[in-house]
């Protein structure tokens, strides 16, 4: 657990977040500035800068988590697919160096790209409702 972390502020419970999903090693919150709408962050509860450190086991845990937000997301949004991303280190584009996964909808007809952040509004509030209505979904 790092102090300075964001993400392991919010899986302590220091920090807020719109969380979709939870268990004792996972945890799966809405991003605060996301790409599309849905955009889910999903991360170990424990802290592993990136993908060279986290122990296999641990991998296995939040890939098979990964996979379930995605599901989910997808139905949630009648996406088109999903874009997942995981970055390592900062010329990879790595901004929070807490090891995650973004789990991001996309529509064939949408001019949102993977990597790109901000492109939606993230009050509390809606974000709350978006991580609600993928909750619905989880298998």
């Amino acid at each position: 657990m790092s102090k300075e972390c964001p993400f392991c502020r919010i899986a302590s419970g220091e920090a807020a977040a719109s969380i979709v999903y939870e268990d004792k090693n996972v945890l799966a919150f809405m991003d605060l500035s996301p790409a599309t709408v849905g955009h889910t962050l999903v991360v170990p509860r424990e802290h592993w800068e990136n993908i060279y450190a986290v122990p296999e086991e641990t991998l296995t845990k939040l890939i098979t988590v990964v996979k379930r937000i995605s599901v989910a997301v997808k139905k949630t949004f009648s996406a088109d697919g999903i874009t997942v991303i995981q970055n390592n280190g900062r010329a990879a584009g790595q901004a929070v160096f807490h090891l995650h996964f973004h789990v991001i909808p996309v529509n064939s007809n949408s001019e949102i790209r993977r990597g790109q952040h901000g492109r939606v509004a993230s009050e509390r509030t809606r974000l709350d409702e978006t991580a609600q209505k993928i909750r619905e979904n989880l298998y």
